[in-house]
């Protein structure tokens, strides 16, 4: 039976591998694999419109909000990690259970 489970980090799916090849000899391969997702920001800004200067009644356009947003944090990556166990029907249980103790999410099992 194949089992596969999605995590956050690529920390957290090493350690529910490792709790899984702990389990026994009805755990045959568990694999691990990182998906990396390019995440752009070509900045943050405040709505735009207009607001009234109370002191003089005149209308001034809201400025767009630029430069918030460091060098280093607008190319960067989202490292997420998927886990891929094949076991015993009879084990899938027990290997679902450490998944989900471990932070996995969307398990399957074919």
């Amino acid at each position: 039976m194949r089992i596969t489970a999605q995590f956050d980090s690529v920390d957290s799916a090493e350690f529910a591998a490792s709790s899984v090849r702990n389990l026994g000899e009805g755990v045959f391969d568990v694999s691990l694999s990182e998906r990396r997702k390019k995440v752009h920001r070509d900045g943050e800004f405040a709505p735009m419109g207009f607001f009234t200067n109370l002191n003089t009644g005149t209308f001034q356009p809201l400025t767009p909000v630029s430069g918030i947003i460091s060098a280093d944090s607008e190319s960067s990556e989202s490292v997420s990690a998927a886990v891929d166990i094949i076991c015993r029907p009879s084990d899938a249980k027990r290997v679902v259970s450490a998944l989900m103790n471990k932070g996995g999410h969307d398990i399957k099992a074919r």
